[in-house]
């Protein structure tokens, strides 16, 4: 089962297109140059950019995979969705972690 952020991020490049790609994802199908953003396993990390095919990889291995946080259309584009989360959570809400910000927001 796939888990997604109530307040889930999505880039600009793959907002037209969020709908697909949930349902593509839901229902096991490749999704070249699709990226997700994940809470990572290790809680000494913060987060996790997979491709779409790791990320389907590790739901048919394992019949689960990580909290979606973000969706984006490249690799670049999830950067920047990080970058962002970054940003407002260290400098602009003062909190100590990006997972810290994500968590006070559900």
């Amino acid at each position: 089962m796939i888990r997604w952020y109530k307040n889930l991020y999505v880039g600009k490049n793959a907002k037209k297109r969020e709908a697909k790609i949930r349902r593509d994802l839901e229902s096991g199908k490749s999704l070249p140059g699709v990226y997700f953003v994940t809470y990572a396993d290790n809680k000494d990390n913060q987060l996790e950019i997979y491709p779409a095919v790791s990320l389907l990889k590790l739901k048919i291995e394992h019949d689960s995979c990580p909290e979606i946080i973000g969706i984006s259309r490249g690799h670049r584009e999830a950067v920047k969705i990080v970058a962002g989360l970054a940003d407002t959570a260290y400098r602009i809400e003062g909190c100590k972690s990006i997972r810290d910000y994500l968590e006070k927001c559900e």
